[in-house]
């Protein structure tokens, strides 16, 4: 492999491991006061030193897709973690930042396929297949 391949892998895994770093201190800063939806493209870019265009750049790189939708990502990950823990999707919608629970369903369905109760009644018809 040729040393400049090297570095960019290098710096793509560099980036990567900071913006998700840094996307998760802001996450658990703002958890606190429930505004995680409230995480600006722009927040990051002032957070890890750059302009918002090298930021949108950067995530189109090395994820394929924008800072905002990195967020998002994140988010619903997160949301999926406290369903599969018996959160309600209300209870959930206010623990991210949500300002209504019909826009955090929205968005669940829109990376998940299915709704937040679809998801946790697929899941608990799974749970209870794999115990039997």
């Amino acid at each position: 492999m040729k040393s400049c391949e090297v570095n960019g892998a290098e710096r793509k895994i560099r980036f990567m491991v900071k913006f998700e770093q840094q996307l998760n201190c802001e996450i658990d800063r703002r958890a606190v006061s429930h505004d995680i939806c409230d995480i600006r493209v722009s927040d990051m870019a002032n957070a890890l030193n750059m302009d918002v265009s090298t930021l949108r750049r950067l995530c189109q790189k090395h994820y394929g897709k924008s800072p905002k939708a990195c967020i998002d990502t994140l988010r619903i990950a997160e949301a999926r973690k406290l369903l599969l823990v018996g959160e309600r999707p209300s209870t959930i919608a206010d623990k991210l930042g949500f300002y209504e629970h019909k826009t955090f369903s929205t968005l669940f369905k829109k990376y998940e396929g299915v709704s937040p109760v679809i998801f946790t009644q697929n899941d608990n018809a799974k749970a209870f297949a794999a115990y039997r």
